[in-house]
Order: structure tokens, then C-alpha cells, then sequence
């Protein structure tokens, strides 16, 4: 059994075997998340900096039109993420569930969880239920 299989037993059948199962693959997982690569800024003398070190890569963020909510996609594989964006050379870096826990537990968060396989299985973790699993 590999992740897909867990998501696909759990949404036909989310009883709490199924969800125990998939968080033991969730938190297992990579997973890989689109960015958007953002080019510092450059000095007249060709040199380049920018505003604020370390702040060269943007997350791309799904929104639910329907419920306004934004989520952080995630994707399993290159042919998942092609379903969004049929891109090859879209950027992309490989990070595990946990990887997401600062972003999205700080105070400062604006996003309502991460969707994984958005145009496949959608599967939709909440902040309630990461909250749980990042402890």
C-alpha cells in the first residue's frame, strides 16, 4: 500500500483504521509543493540583494472559489501536479507534511490548510486536523 491507496481507502471508507493508516503515510510522505522563484533585486552596479534575506521562493496558493478558503496545494507525484498546471518546467521543491507546521500554526497564518492532489483525490487537511498531527 502507498500513500494514494491510503487517501483512496480513507475517502471511500473514513473510518478511524483508514484515517490512522493514512496519517502514518501522511506523515511519512514527500510530497512535492509548487513555488514560484522570485529574482532579487539588482544594484545599478550589477550586484544584486534583496528586501528581506531568504525571501527568493513564493508558495503558490489554491483558492476554493466557492468558500473563499486558500489552501497550500500539495501533489504526489509530477503527473498529479500536471493536472494543475500543465507546465513541466513549473518549479517545484520536495517537503514532508511537518515542513508546513510554522507556516501554517503561526499566528500570522492567512491560509486555511493544505489540499493534497487537488485534481484528483482533493484531499483537504484543516488546520484542526494538522494541528493534531504536527503534535
Amino acid at each position: 500500500m502507498n500513500l494514494k491507496d491510503a487517501m483512496d481507502k480513507f475517502l471511500k471508507n473514513p473510518v478511524s483504521d483508514n484515517e490512522r493508516n493514512l496519517i502514518d503515510f501522511l506523515k511519512t510522505s514527500e510530497f512535492l509543493s509548487p513555488i514560484m522563484l522570485i529574482s532579487p533585486m539588482v544594484n545599478k552596479d550589477g550586484s544584486s540583494f534583496d528586501e528581506k534575506e531568504g525571501n527568493n521562493i513564493r508558495f503558490v496558493i489554491l483558492e476554493d472559489e466557492d468558500t473563499d478558503k486558500k489552501y497550500y496545494p500539495l501533489f504526489t507525484s509530477q503527473e498529479e501536479m500536471l493536472k494543475w498546471r500543465k507546465d513541466e518546467e513549473q518549479e517545484s521543491i520536495k517537503l514532508k507534511l511537518k515542513d508546513y507546521a510554522p507556516m501554517l500554526l503561526s499566528e500570522k497564518n492567512e491560509y486555511d490548510g493544505i489540499v493534497i492532489d487537488p485534481f484528483s483525490h482533493s484531499l483537504i487537511l484543516n488546520l484542526k486536523f494538522l494541528e493534531s498531527v504536527f503534535k
